[in-house]
């Protein structure tokens, strides 16, 4: 009997597809990641609210590829904070979680150096693509870290809401035209 049970039936919904489950997930766990980043690892309510998202995207793809099976290891909550943090470390940021919530072994895809390069290769054509007002506004948020508060003020945009709605829009465009390159 897995000590994990009820995060084990949970996860059985959420690879079933619900929409109900998924919405009851990222409802449960927003709070308690947004405020777990913010104190542990000092980001702001908007950077700790975009690490969720971006660990979401991930969990969820963990979920629907069935890379995360049960008998579970560790909670749901716990296998998303350590994909929280791993992208985290990825950007190059430390933060003070070791004693909040044990380490998650999370399979790393081992990907071989002409696989990387190859697709560095793919963002640099799509950013040249894009255009120069989308390519300078992901590569504020994106490469250099910025805040939206901070990309409007570098852009010379007057309210963050555009930008967030610039970046949903730029977002989308490079997602037509990987799609395009395929």
């Amino acid at each position: 009997m897995s000590k994990y049970r009820e995060d084990e039936d949970r996860l059985e919904e959420l690879q079933s597809g619900s929409d109900l489950a998924w919405k009851s997930f990222y409802e449960d766990m927003r709070s308690p990641f947004r405020m777990f980043f913010m104190k542990r690892a000092s980001l702001g309510p908007e950077e700790a609210g975009q690490l969720f998202h971006d660990t979401m995207i991930i969990f969820h793809r963990n979920v629907l590829r069935r890379k995360l099976v049960a008998p579970l290891k560790s909670s749901l909550k716990t296998y998303l904070f350590g994909i929280g943090k791993n992208v985290l470390r990825k950007e190059g940021r430390k933060g003070d979680w070791e004693a909040e919530i044990p380490e998650v072994s999370i399979e790393a895809a081992i990907e071989s150096v002409h696989e990387r390069a190859a697709k560095a290769d793919l963002v640099r054509r799509l950013l040249a693509k894009i255009g120069e007002s989308c390519r300078e506004l992901l590569e504020l948020v994106y490469l250099k870290g910025y805040v939206m508060e901070a990309v409007a003020k570098e852009l010379g945009i007057t309210n963050e809401g555009t930008v967030r709605k610039r970046k949903f829009d730029c977002l989308k465009k490079m997602r037509l035209l990987l799609e395009e390159d395929r």
